[in-house]
């Protein structure tokens, strides 16, 4: 049960976390090999080989490495501590040791040589962590009674062999390790370990007759050998493949590659908004040419060329925004009939004016309503509001004068009305030509509704 919860200690952290996305971090290592107990035991003078040098030890450890040089790590080991002391008496060391630790590892040949190709690395490791053990020893021949005297009196506390047996006992210890690891393919490698390990115990083998005074701690030293798995080292390069040059740049270099991205996709923005500028820049200008009414007029129609669909319309004609012929009132209709008659709005005449005068009477002001009220229940319209006048007087002062009559209008619907402004176009024709007479008639301002000016900017 015991090496199973050591097991999954070692195996969560693979499951817990992920892989980075762009570099790979992780590997594991299984290990097996064996251990000797460095211990308060009286081994055989003549023996070549100690026999606390006796049992089978394995663990595993997983890392993540922070750089081709750093990493961190976890690791879990069995050690079975196995002796025999030979004097005064004969005692069986039998102790089970399960032990954990936080490590911090080193690539020593990468540290010397940061950008080296080798395959061969020399790497070590420091840690800290606890270990926990049980010991069950036994006196050997069980009938031969011996002494034992307490360490702290001196005094003699027992007089016959006692087997011992006792469990749950901890430790803090303290790893050392060296290894040397040969990387054969991008995912694999085999290395051999030497470790040295300290406990805060003087008591791994349960025999506290042969403790010594004062601070003599345990150690136990290892051999192992061991497979690396490096995880997901084929789709992505792993930092342990790698030279400090291939890593050290890797997140500015990842930043800008991401800019470059950016730019790129801002770039296309940029292009998809100035090739749609480029193509809108004409059929603006032809508009704002459209409205702001500059420019010659042929027919001398009040509509400038660029705009006039109908261009040979006879002089005085009344025309719409487009210089098409409109009749701008009818004498009667025919009741519950609607009107044939394009632009045609019941009962909406002209504005008319005093002579040489611009104000508003109150037939004009009904007209400039309905002309408002219009505008408001249809907001795509436009209307061009174009004043005249009569044939007597100096031809740029009527110029001036049928143009404040229209800006008068204008200004009647955008303040009164709260008609927009841009819908509005005030344009003053000047004089009109017949009758050469002072002529009521002829000193208004006369009303051209829109609202297609889209198909007039595509023809």
């Amino acid at each position: 049960m015991k090496k199973i919860i050591l097991i999954i200690l070692i195996l969560l952290p693979t499951i817990i976390f992920s892989q980075e996305k762009k570099i790979s971090r992780w590997s594991f290592m299984p290990e097996y090999g064996y251990n000797v107990f460095d211990g308060d035991i009286n081994q055989d003078l003549f023996n070549v080989i100690p026999t606390s040098f006796r049992d089978i030890t394995f663990g595993a450890n997983i890392e993540y490495a922070l750089t081709p040089i750093w990493g961190l790590g976890i690791d879990g080991y069995y050690f079975p501590l196995r002796a025999r002391n030979n004097n005064p008496t004969s005692i069986s060391i039998n102790t089970n040791l399960y032990n954990t630790n936080f490590l911090t590892t080193i690539n020593f040949t990468r540290l010397i040589f940061p950008n080296t190709k080798s395959k061969l690395f020399v790497l070590g490791s420091l840690g800290i962590g606890m270990a926990y053990y049980e010991y069950n020893l036994f006196y050997y021949p069980s009938n031969i009674p011996i002494q034992k005297e307490d360490n702290f009196s001196g005094t003699l506390i027992r007089t016959q062999n006692e087997n011992g047996v006792m469990d749950n006992g901890i430790s803090i210890s303290v790893p050392v390790t060296f290894s040397f690891e040969y990387n054969f393919s991008k995912p694999f490698a085999i290395g051999a370990k030497v470790q040295y390990r300290s406990y805060a115990k003087d008591n791994l083998e349960g025999v506290a007759a042969l403790n010594w005074s004062g601070v003599t701690n345990d150690y136990i030293g290892a051999g192992t050998v061991y497979l690396r798995y490096k995880f997901n080292s084929i789709k992505r390069n792993h930092l342990r493949n790698m030279t400090m040059k291939q890593w050290e740049p890797e997140e500015s270099l990842a930043l800008i590659a991401d800019l470059k991205k950016d730019l790129a996709g801002l770039k296309n923005r940029i292009d998809t908004v100035e090739k749609k500028v480029k193509d809108l820049t004409p059929r603006v200008q032809k508009l704002e040419d459209m409205i702001n009414n500059v420019g010659p007029d042929s027919d001398n129609d009040g509509v400038i060329d660029l705009r006039d669909l109908d261009p040979n319309t006879p002089a005085n004609t009344v025309v719409d925004f487009y210089g098409k012929t409109l009749p701008i009132q009818v004498a009667e209709k025919e009741k519950g009939k609607k009107s044939d008659i394009p632009n045609y709005i019941d009962d909406i005449l002209g504005v008319y004016f005093d002579f040489d005068r611009t104000e508003l009477d109150d037939d004009a002001l009904i007209t400039i309503r309905k002309i408002a009220t219009r505008m408001q229940k249809d907001t795509s319209l436009l209307v061009e509001v174009r004043g005249y006048c009569d044939f007597l007087g100096d031809v740029t002062y009527n110029e001036k004068l049928s143009l404040r009559r229209s800006e008068r209008v204008k200004k009647e619907l955008v303040k009164v009305w709260g008609i927009d402004a841009d819908k509005i176009i005030a344009n003053g024709k000047g004089k009109i030509i017949q009758p050469q007479i002072q002529y009521r008639p002829n000193r208004r301002c006369d009303f051209f509704f829109s609202n297609d000016i889209v198909d007039v900017l595509n023809h």
